[in-house]
């Protein structure tokens, strides 16, 4: 039987709606049954009850009044078994639109959520997951005691939406606004709230008896006045709506939807957000609403933090050990020709459904676009099996309509998409994800993972297949598509890595004091710069950051942000500026200059950024540490490029002394430094060095100027910067780096392929191929040394040479 609406409506912006019943099941005995103007059928049930079904309605007052009345059609012989009426329409029903006020459904929500895990129940009974009930816990402890924005980390499949629903029933709010990133989810979104999912399970002991559904209602088109906000909004216990469009609603809008909304709950928050969307948020939080944040992966994709305190973290290396992640297996092909590639791995799909002892699983073949989407699909459908189809945005809604059916009813068991498959798109049987193109991010590949690896019963293991040839990943995910790598081990490892920097991340920043709400300082992005100064002081003195700002002019203004306990100190500055072509007042304006300063009582180093990376910084620096404070500078400073393997300089600026004069010599583009010839360099002096390499396994680029600048080609989280400072600090004072190594030492001078680091002193380095560049590492002849005396022969690049031994030592 289909569900029963206790409210059913359409307005101009969206849908409202309340489930009364939810459809069932119901047995008993056909029989033909006529009224003058139609035949139909009555359903007798054992307990005594009649419902009718018609084909078409009965003419008024023609109709039964002893039962509900079905608009449905059932074939002659299909009376003896299982009928589907499921999308069928009621006629007439006793709940049909009587169903509960928003307020009447909240008011029977009081003191009927009962705290039941899984660990609690009888046989057969639901209750919450232990994630689930972990997270609950979470919310209602940080709803105690504040009402900043929250983040909820829980890897995709352990149930965030039941932890929603079950968030929203203890904690009796009074509205719910929902935010999702698709059309899609907003629909799947809004149906878990309309049915309640397992809180109304039939077995289910979380929800008292009594318990009246929500009403919710989904906003699709912009609301353009306050009444209209009100007109949807004080109907409904919960609204769900997308990012989009409520950053798109005007602020007065805005305004009234966080007045009339007590929380508001976003899901998958690690989406990127637009500035509109962002001063949305914004309003909910000037209205000291509860804000909550929902997702597996605690980092946008664009790379800036999620703001909010993560309250919660269930980890992947859990969700497997407790079994609501099935293990992965991973199928590789290895081709460096793209077409075969393709069909290798469409091959192996076909291997693995054919393989499939459930018969039920499905294969997504993921894509990078749409043009590319053709292209396989093409291979597949080449292949005769699975009847192969497509689904991506650019399609027109019919045409994805009708793949979406197929896949719902398996008369197709693969799918080609864009990227993947998107949030709402909810298919358990997804089983099996092939790779044609490869996945960039983090953030998707570790969603992706827990869509394919959630755990049902008649379900098997998930397999992912990927050209293990194509690696043009980044860093962190490079070990997952390598040879034979154990999927089980590496998500799990990659993702509390980045889940435990977000965290170190949020620890840092809560230490800050007086924070401006304007500019939070988790979006402050600071440019990797900064000059160093050795310090003599037993403690800093951050508060006497002022008298190196004095006299400030009208209209200018210094703000202080200081984090004692991480010894950093931060001063946004709003700084009257002219212009270069007159000196006329009426055309200065205010311009906003950032500057940082880091003390590292360990290393007795004061690290200061600037903005502008034009100001004189004593000042600043005595101020906070003495007058005695030592800025660090050539040629100490040129230490900061030590560790830096296969160092190819792009930059390198040289001082030339004639008499009483100084000529300075810049040179810029690729490997400059191997074309300096031995003339130029002895009758010179380091003024720039800058370059790229690699260091701790990574790329890495490092600068440094003769007069204490020390930079990277990074624009760094403040915590990042910290680091970043202290990490280069270390070298800058490390005495057994000699800084006045020859600039022609610090690279390979033949192929770039030797990772031999600065370090060598001012002996020479020499290092050539043994045989022609190819694919995979090479043998290389190195000699350390005056001559070539000592040689050391090795392969590939990772060889360093020691700072006080010769010859060469291999790593």
């Amino acid at each position: 039987m289909p569900s029963v609406k206790g409210v059913d409506a359409k307005t101009l912006w969206g849908f409202i709606g309340q489930l009364a019943h939810p459809s069932v099941a119901v047995e008993g005995t056909l029989t033909k049954f006529t009224v003058p103007s139609r035949t139909g059928w009555k359903l007798s049930v054992a307990d005594g009850r009649v419902l009718y079904v018609f084909a078409k309605a009965p003419l008024e007052g023609q109709m039964p009044n002893d039962g509900p009345i079905l608009l449905g059609d059932i074939a002659d012989g299909a009376v003896e078994v299982e009928v589907d009426l499921s999308k069928c329409k009621w006629l007439a029903h006793p709940g049909l639109g009587t169903g509960p006020t928003a307020e009447q459904a909240r008011e029977s929500w009081f003191a009927a959520f009962n705290f039941i895990g899984e660990d609690q129940l009888r046989e057969g009974q639901v209750g919450l997951r232990r994630p689930q009930l972990g997270a609950l816990h979470a919310i209602h402890a940080h709803w105690s005691t504040k009402s900043d924005v929250a983040t909820v980390v829980m890897p995709t499949g352990t149930g965030k939406t039941e932890t929603m629903l079950a968030a929203m029933i203890s904690g009796m709010c009074t509205r719910v606004m929902v935010i999702v990133p698709t059309d899609a989810l907003r629909t799947q979104i809004a149906l878990k709230f309309f049915s309640l999912g397992i809180l109304k399970h039939p077995r289910s002991v979380l929800l008292a008896a009594n318990v009246l559904r929500p009403v919710v209602g989904t906003l699709e088109k912009r609301p353009t006045a306050v009444e209209e906000v009100d007109e949807l909004f004080r109907r409904c216990n919960v609204i769900v709506t997308t990012s989009a469009l409520a950053g798109k609603c005007s602020h007065e809008v805005q305004v009234r939807m966080a007045e009339l909304c007590t929380h508001l709950f976003i899901d998958e928050a690690h989406h990127a957000a637009a500035p509109t969307w962002h001063a949305f948020k914004s309003v909910f939080k000037a209205q000291m609403r509860h804000v909550l944040q929902f997702t597996a992966t605690p980092f946008r994709e664009d790379g800036v933090p999620l703001d909010g305190e993560i309250i919660y973290v269930y980890p992947m290396r859990q969700a497997q050990r407790e079994g609501y992640f099935r293990p992965i297996r991973f199928g590789s092909v290895y081709s460096f020709n793209d077409a075969r590639a393709d069909r290798d791995i469409a091959a192996k799909v076909i291997e693995e459904l054919n393989a499939d002892a459930t018969g039920l699983h499905v294969a997504m073949a993921r894509v990078s676009t749409q043009i590319r989407a053709a292209q396989v699909l093409a291979i597949y459908q080449a292949l005769g099996q699975f009847n192969p189809v497509m689904l991506h945005s650019g399609m027109k809604k019919a045409d994805a309509q009708a793949a979406r059916s197929q896949l719902d009813q398996r008369q197709s068991r693969i799918v080609v998409c864009v990227d993947m498959l998107g949030e709402g798109f909810d298919m358990p049987e997804l089983k099996i994800a092939a790779f044609h193109d490869l996945r960039k991010s983090l953030a998707v590949t570790l969603q992706l993972a827990g869509r394919f690896t959630r755990s049902r019963d008649d379900l098997g293991d998930p397999v992912f297949i990927a050209n293990v040839a194509d690696v043009n990943l980044r860093e962190e995910l490079r070990t997952l598509y390598t040879q034979d790598p154990d999927w089980n081990l590496l998500l799990p490892n990659l993702s509390e890595s980045a889940i435990g920097q977000e965290l170190d991340a949020q620890r840092f920043m809560s230490g800050f004091d007086n924070q401006l709400d304007e500019i939070p300082v988790n979006e402050i992005r600071p440019a990797a710069s900064m000059v160093a100064y050795r310090t003599r002081c037993a403690q800093w003195n951050p508060a006497e950051y002022s008298k190196a700002f004095p006299g400030l002019a009208e209209g200018e203004e210094i703000y202080p942000v200081l984090n004692e306990r991480e010894g950093t100190l931060i001063i946004i500055a709003a700084k009257r500026q002219g212009v270069a072509w007159t000196a006329v007042p009426a055309v200065e304006g205010l311009v906003w200059e950032l500057c940082i300063a880091v003390w590292d009582r360990d290393q007795s180093l004061l690290f200061v950024h600037g903005s502008t990376n034009t100001g004189n910084y004593a000042p600043f620096a005595r101020a906070l540490c003495g007058a005695d404070v030592e800025l660090i500078q050539s040629p100490a400073v040129f230490r900061a490029l030590a560790g830096i393997n296969r160092l190819m300089l792009m930059n390198v600026g040289l001082d030339e002394q004639f008499g009483r004069q100084v000529r300075y010599t810049g040179r810029m583009g690729p490997d400059v430094g191997s074309r300096l010839t031995d003339a130029a360099l002895g009758t010179t002096t380091k003024a720039v060095l800058a370059g790229f390499g690699f260091e701790n396994g990574g790329p890495a680029s490092i600068g440094a100027g003769k007069k204490g600048r020390v930079w990277a080609t990074l624009r760094l989280k403040v915590n990042e910067f910290a680091a970043w400072c202290k990490h280069v600090g270390a070298k800058l004072i490390d005495e057994s780096i000699d800084p006045e190594g020859d600039p022609k030492g610090y690279v390979d001078t033949t192929t770039g392929g030797c990772a031999a680091g600065y370090g060598a002193g001012r002996r020479r380095l020499a290092c050539r191929p043994t045989r022609p560049r190819g694919i995979g590492d090479q043998d290389f002849l190195c000699s350390h040394g005056p001559g070539t005396s000592d040689q050391r022969q090795h392969r590939g690049s990772r060889l360093q040479f020691d700072r006080t031994d010769c010859p060469a030592r291999i790593q």
